[in-house]
């Protein structure tokens, strides 16, 4: 890409995307965002994360009306990834994990999910 991204204000951007205003919230409680590119140097999403020692939980927005938000074990507490929803709604995703207790307390996930319905030998 020849030409420089040019940044937006935050407010600029909520006022654009009133679906961003939910993550505001969540970047304020230790979240780090990051753009997401393609090959072409276009912006095809935006990916969030927080870690703690037990584990990371993830955010991805695609667009307006797809979002994904995972909780990956850290290695040391057994690894894998524990929980994870698709939708549509960025609020009612993002509650949901926000919502999840710490690992190890009453109603926490612990199993780690399939990664893949398909064995090969």
């Amino acid at each position: 890409m020849d030409e420089a991204r040019t940044p937006i204000t935050e407010a600029d951007a909520v006022s654009h995307y009133p679906e961003l205003a939910h993550l505001v919230g969540v970047r304020d409680a230790g979240w780090v965002f990051r753009p997401l590119h393609d090959q072409h140097d276009q912006l095809m999403g935006l990916a969030g994360s927080r870690s703690v020692d037990q584990y990371t939980d993830a955010i991805y927005l695609f667009d307006r009306s797809h979002v994904i938000a995972a909780r990956v074990q850290a290695e040391e507490y057994g690894g894998g990834c524990v929980w994870m929803r698709d939708g549509t709604d960025v609020a009612e995703v993002v509650t949901d994990l926000l919502g999840l207790p710490e690992l190890g307390a009453p109603g926490a996930p612990s199993l780690v999910i399939s990664q893949s319905l398909l064995w090969a030998p």
